[in-house]
C-alpha cells in the first residue's frame, strides 16, 4: 500500500505564518476614530445639506465582508480592505443616494484625510511611505421600516446609474457564520470546531490562490470575487481526516474538484462558437444577485478563470496522489507561490518496498 504525502506540517506553517490575517491595534484604532468622527459630524453635515435634524443615535455600524467572518488573508500583492457597514435611519424614498453618500463622505473628511466616493461605498486609504497598506470601506445603508437599502452610484453618476438597492448585510453575515465558518458558537463540540476551522482555512487558501494568480490582472472584472469563492466553499466543502487528523491538502483538493465540476459548462457565444460558461453564484440573501455578473461580461474572462481553476485542480490532484512529500509540495508551490514551505527532503514511504533511501 502506498501512503500518500500529507504535508500537514507545511500547510499548518503556511497558514499560520503567511495566509492568516491577524487584526492589529492600528486597524482597531483607525476604525474607532472614523466611527467617532462620523457620529459627531454627520448630523451637522446632514442639517447643513438638507436643513433637517438628524440624531446620532440613528447611526449604527456593523463589520461586514471577510473581516466580519474571519477570512481576511495577509497576501501583500494588494492593500487589504476592511468593510464597515454604516447604517442610518432614513426614509430613502426622499433622498438621492449619491447626495447622502456625499454627506457621509464629508463627515469622514478632515485636514489629513480625503475619503473617496466609489460606486458601492466610501473609501478611506491609509499609506506608509507613499504605499497603500490598507483601506477602510464604508458602504452607506438607509434603514427604512426594517429594510436596508445600499447607496449605489459614483459621485457624478447619472440618474440611471445610481439607486438605493435593497440589501441585507446582517443576513449575509449570519449566513456565513451559520454555514460553518463561525467557530466560537455556544454549544459547539471540539470536533465541530475543528471541522469549521478547516472550512475557514480552505476559504483562505482559495483567496490566497486568487491573489497569487490574478496579481497581474488589468481589470477587476476579470477577477473572481472573494465573496463568490467563499459562497462556493460553503456550498461544496468536503472535509478530510487522515490518520485521525484533519488534512488540508486532501480537503482542499476535494473541495476545489467539486467546485470546478459544479460551476463550469459549455455553451455558445453570439457567433455560435463553443465557449466556457459559468453557472450563477447567487448571494444567499437579498438582492440574490449573481456574484459572477461582472466576470461573465466577457467570455475571455470566463476562459481565463476556467484555465486557472483547472490548473489548480490538477496540481492539487498531483500533490494529493504523490507519495513523496517534497515532490508533492513542489506542486503546491506552483499554485500558491514560493511562500509555501518545502520539506527539507522527501520522506520515504516505509510501506513501499521499492522506495529508495535518500
Amino acid at each position: 500500500m502506498i501512503v500518500l504525502a500529507l504535508l500537514t506540517k507545511e500547510f499548518k506553517t503556511f497558514y499560520n505564518d503567511e495566509v492568516k490575517f491577524y487584526a492589529n491595534k492600528e486597524i482597531r484604532d483607525k476604525k474607532k476614530m472614523l466611527k467617532d468622527d462620523f457620529n459627531s459630524s454627520f448630523p451637522n453635515k446632514f442639517k447643513e445639506k438638507f436643513g433637517e435634524e438628524f440624531k446620532t443615535e440613528d447611526i449604527r455600524f456593523i463589520d461586514q465582508g471577510s473581516y466580519a467572518i474571519g477570512t481576511t488573508i495577509n497576501h501583500g500583492y494588494k492593500a487589504y480592505d476592511i468593510d464597515v457597514a454604516t447604517i442610518i435611519s432614513l426614509n430613502n424614498n426622499y433622498y438621492d443616494p449619491v447626495e447622502i453618500k456625499k454627506v457621509a463622505r464629508d463627515a469622514l473628511k478632515n485636514i489629513n484625510r480625503e475619503p473617496k466616493i466609489k460606486e458601492p461605498c466610501i473609501t478611506v486609504k491609509y499609506t506608509k511611505k507613499e504605499e497603500e497598506k490598507f483601506h477602510l470601506d464604508f458602504p452607506v445603508y438607509a434603514s427604512n421600516y426594517g429594510s436596508l437599502y445600499l447607496s449605489r452610484g459614483k459621485e457624478y453618476s447619472s440618474n440611471e446609474n445610481k439607486e438605493w438597492q435593497v440589501a441585507d448585510p446582517e443576513g449575509l453575515n449570519d449566513y456565513f457564520k451559520k454555514n460553518n465558518l463561525q467557530i466560537n458558537g455556544l454549544g459547539l463540540l471540539d470536533e465541530e470546531k475543528k471541522y469549521r476551522k478547516q472550512k475557514r482555512r480552505v476559504v483562505r487558501y482559495l483567496k490566497w490562490w486568487k491573489a497569487e494568480n490574478y496579481n497581474n490582472s488589468t481589470t477587476d472584472n476579470e477577477i473572481p470575487p472573494s465573496i463568490a469563492l467563499t459562497i462556493l466553499v460553503c456550498e461544496h466543502f468536503i472535509t478530510s481526516k487522515i490518520e485521525n487528523e484533519y488534512n488540508d491538502l486532501n480537503a482542499l483538493y476535494k473541495t476545489v474538484n467539486k467546485i470546478f465540476n459544479s460551476i463550469f459548462y459549455e455553451g455558445y457565444d453570439e457567433d455560435g462558437n463553443l465557449v466556457k460558461k459559468l453557472h450563477p453564484c447567487k448571494l444567499p440573501v437579498t438582492p440574490y444577485s449573481d456574484c459572477f455578473d461582472k466576470l461573465k461580461e466577457s467570455d475571455s474572462y470566463v476562459e481565463i478563470f476556467f484555465n486557472k481553476m483547472k490548473y489548480l485542480k490538477n496540481k492539487l490532484e498531483a500533490a494529493n496522489e504523490e507519495p513523496e512529500e517534497r515532490k508533492a509540495a513542489k506542486n503546491i508551490v506552483k499554485v500558491f507561490g514560493d511562500k509555501f514551505p518545502l520539506p527539507e527532503k522527501d520522506k520515504v514511504n516505509k510501506e513501499d518496498s521499492f522506495a529508495k533511501q535518500i
